[in-house]
């Protein structure tokens, strides 16, 4: 089942978090934030940068970005180059958000990924949706849709819905899905105390309530401070933070908000709580006024006077339990170290050096409390810590910080332990698989993990399948765990567990990463008889934790055999679209180009390569930022030190003929019919691709008609690179291997480059004309043709192979078909 994502260049995050809500950073918005009016004002955009990194790391999922001011006049050019410099420096996805369509699709041409945008609604000839909703039809592109109609800004709750279904029901017109729609129901200050709008608050839930139910596959979202608008700071803060909560209970996927701002629902004062509960539910008519006369009493001191304290006068193990479920680093080594001396029943000495205590006995002395505290007071901590996770009653940032806290105790902790057998409740080997560069997800798991008590052997990113089977025989773990952030390299999931299944290791696999589900893995799991030991889709950290838990526990044999049940009973759930539901595109075939020779493969040979004219066709940003991850404040900086590696590589690659490249392509007659026909050496080859649901629908096979002309393409910088990247990885050179591994990669795209355009010139055929389409893409998906083209052109013979599955082997290599029509265009379905 297709999940809906949004996604920038490095990182796809699901409109359905769980827990609710996704965020969306606020303050990158010069209608509602005067620190991002200022930095545009003065053209600052690395400030700007600054204030998307620090959203993100707040815990925004995604930045909303609006540079519109009535100061200046250059939204569009200064959109464009933000939302490129946000693209290469911040991994989150982006929300465009203009009044001006042409801004809208000017930004989304400049994102290497899937934007949304903000936003379309109705009001008044409706001209703002009819201009946008054909650029979400044809990028597929999620957008916020406010409920606003003709008749103005929905205000009841069946006007919200009404007005959903109007903006549905017109979007339907242009080919948009249910889950193209991010609802908002819109939300009205509270702080007005006008009858109009004394129910706002509960008419934004109930809202929230019938639009999910009506569009269940939808979502729906709130600029969450509109609700306080018109407040004091302190009480805003409490507003919103108790308006958050009980709008993710009525049905909110995602949220508008400075995640920085909102205080968890149990953390809330209970009598500023009501207060605020008492205004959002309108339950008497002093509401706003009690909520007004409470916070100016208060004060600014307000949002720092409800600061969680630890009392003095309780044990020191629930002192240290306290400041981790709340967030309180300060401190926390003395109460460690005074909850070991607690628990040790025989008099020992404790002192003091630069305000920490110390405790002056033997480990052998301290061992035993050591362990209890941890067992007792630590771990329990991060249980609550992450059963609020699960409940939606913590944001992600509280986690991390809880386990900055935890992480703290822990080494404090550790002074007093003997180093022995059985101190740790379990063992994981984790990693990145091969081909991955990205390591976020991992580090947080890592991190997790380590702070409940497990022994983490982290073998980094890009681990080859070969080093997760040497740490694993080396240290028997509990388990292996499995990271990956982009389709192509999930797949090493499945090489792994085929390679597990085939050599018998006995070790349960947990698996997580934006680019899978449930379905995915579960797929993996039975495919080719059930893998005995386990493959657990682990969707959040703390779902591999409890995973984990149940492996490492006693009920372990149980767990995995209600597991295997589960799998055996499990069938996937699979959309077939009829092909013939699809009407087929307007694309009418041209005249083909003529051929220098037809049916036979032409080959290239490293002889044949200069590789200095290959990596003129070398896609710098993608090497530097991509596939070497040079990213920083400033890519002036990074693009001088990328450059400086590349000649030190370039040198290296050709003093020590570390790359190979070579080619083979041809040009073959065709018949687009219902499927592509091409008429190859050992007869018909037949290819079916897909086509788009899209308002084009477009397929590949319409650009050819009878007797038509098609060229594919294949490419390969060798096998001798990827022997020495294995080599150097079992040296330990990790960043050698790593940097060789990313050259090479960028290195068959530019020589795919180089003969895409060699063969352009061989038909005479320039512009648009002679666009490669690689497999794995959106128009052409299936990876397994990769076998069709192999028996037209035979790249074995250039030493490309192919696994069952499709993958070329090795992995720096790529194939492509090539289209000569002058319509032809990147599509997906």
């Amino acid at each position: 089942m297709k999940i809906p994502r949004v996604s920038s260049s490095l990182k796809a995050v699901e409109l359905r978090q769980e827990p609710a809500p996704m965020i969306i950073g606020e303050r990158l918005n010069t209608q509602g934030s005067k620190k991002a009016k200022q930095l545009v004002l003065s053209d600052d955009f690395d400030g700007l940068i600054d204030l998307a990194r620090t959203q993100v790391e707040d815990g925004a999922h995604c930045l909303d970005v609006c540079v519109a001011t009535t100061e200046r006049s250059d939204e569009l050019e200064f959109m464009k180059k933000l939302v490129k410099r946000l693209s290469l420096e911040i991994d989150a996805p982006l929300v465009i958000d203009s009044t001006d369509p042409n801004v809208i699709e000017s930004s989304i041409r400049q994102i290497p990924g899937k934007p949304m945008i903000n936003s379309i609604n109705l009001e008044g000839d409706g001209s703002r949706f009819h201009k946008l909703a054909p650029i979400m039809a044809k990028y597929g592109l999620p957008a916020i849709a406010l409920c606003i109609g003709p008749r103005g800004m929905a205000k009841t709750p069946q006007e919200k819905l009404e007005t959903a279904e109007l903006l549905y029901e017109t979007g339907k017109k242009y080919g948009l899905r249910e889950d193209q729609f991010v609802f908002d129901v819109l939300t009205f200050t509270l702080a007005t105390g006008e009858a109009e709008f004394l129910d706002a608050g509960k008419n934004t839930l109930e809202g929230i309530k019938l639009v999910k139910k009506r569009f269940p596959n939808a979502f729906t979202t709130l600029g969450l401070s509109n609700i306080s608008f018109g407040l004091a700071p302190a009480a805003r803060k409490i507003l919103n933070s108790v308006f958050l909560y009980h709008a993710v209970k009525a049905g909110l996927d995602s949220a508008i908000v400075n995640a920085k701002e909102i205080v968890p629902y149990p953390e809330i004062d209970a009598k500023e709580r009501k207060l605020v509960e008492d205004l959002i539910f309108n339950t008497h008519p002093n509401a706003l006024a009690e909520v007004i006369a409470h916070f100016e009493k208060a004060g600014t001191q307000v949002a720092s006077a409800k600061k969680v304290e630890v009392d003095p006068s309780w044990p020191a193990g629930k002192r240290a339990n306290f400041r981790i479920v709340n967030r309180l680093k300060d401190g926390i080594e003395n109460d460690v170290v005074s909850a070991i001396a607690e628990k040790i029943t025989q008099k020992i000495a404790i002192s003091e050096k630069d305000g920490r205590k110390i405790i002056d006995a033997p480990k052998e002395t301290t061992h035993d409390a050591a362990i209890t505290t941890l067992n007792d007071d630590l771990l329990p901590a991060m249980k609550e810590v992450g059963d609020k996770f699960g409940a939606g009653e913590l944001i992600l940032p509280f986690v991390l910080k809880s386990a900055e806290c935890m992480k703290a105790a822990v080494v404090e902790l550790e002074k007093y332990l003997l180093k022995e057998e059985g101190t740790s409740k379990g063992k994981l080997v984790l990693g990145t698989v091969y081909g991955d560069v990205h390591d976020i997800g991992k580090n947080l798991v890592k991190t997790i993990f380590e702070n409940n008590g497990y022994t983490v052997y982290d073998l980094g990113k890009q681990v080859p399948l070969q080093k997760f089977v040497e740490k694993i025989n080396e240290v028997k773990p509990d388990a292996i765990g499995l990271s990956a952030l982009l389709v192509s390299t999930s797949k090493q999931m499945q090489h792994f567990v085929e390679f597990a299944r085939e050599n018998k290791l006995a070790i349960p696999v947990l698996c997580g990463g934006a680019a899978i589900n449930s379905n995915y893995i579960n797929r993996i799991a039975k495919e080719g008889a059930i893998y005995p030991h386990g493959v657990f889709y682990c969707k959040t950290m703390f779902d591999g934790l409890k995973t984990m838990d149940r492996l490492v526990s006693p009920q372990r044999s149980q767990f995995i055999s209600e597991w295997q049940e589960k799998i055996q009973n499990w069938k996937e759930t699979k959309i077939e679209k009829s092909q013939g539901e699809l009407p087929r595109s307007d694309v009418k075939p041209v005249t083909p180009p003529v051929a220098p020779v037809l049916g036979q493969p032409i080959r290239l040979e490293p002889k044949d390569f200069d590789l200095n004219k290959i990596w003129e066709k070398l896609s710098k940003k993608s090497l530097f930022v991509l596939s070497w991850g040079l990213r920083g404040r400033g890519m002036e900086n990074a693009d001088v030190e990328g450059e400086k590696m590349l000649a030190e590589w370039k040198k290296k690659v050709m003093d020590e003929n570390l790359f190979e490249p070579r080619a083979v392509y041809g040009y073959f007659v065709c018949h687009g019919r219902d499927k592509l026909l091409v008429d190859g050496p050992n007869g018909t080859v037949e290819f079916d691709f897909p086509r788009s649901a899209q308002s084009k629908h477009l397929c590949l096979t319409d650009y050819f008609g009878e007797n038509d002309l098609v060229a594919f393409q294949a490419v390969t910088v060798g096998n001798k690179v990827q022997e020495i990247i294995d080599r150097w990885n079992k040296e330990d050179r990790y960043t050698d291997a790593y940097y060789l591994h990313g050259l090479a990669v960028e290195t068959a795209e530019a020589m795919a480059e180089l003969i895409n355009q060699r063969i352009r010139e061989e038909l005479k055929i320039s512009g648009k004309r002679g666009l490669r389409y690689s497999w794995g893409y959106p128009s052409c998906p299936d990876v397994s043709q990769h076998h069709l083209v192999w028996n037209l052109i035979d790249p074995a013979k250039s030493g490309m192979t192919l696994t069952e599955a499709g993958q070329i082997i090795p992995e720096q290599s790529t194939a492509a078909i090539v289209v000569h029509h002058p319509d032809a265009e990147y599509f997906v379905l």
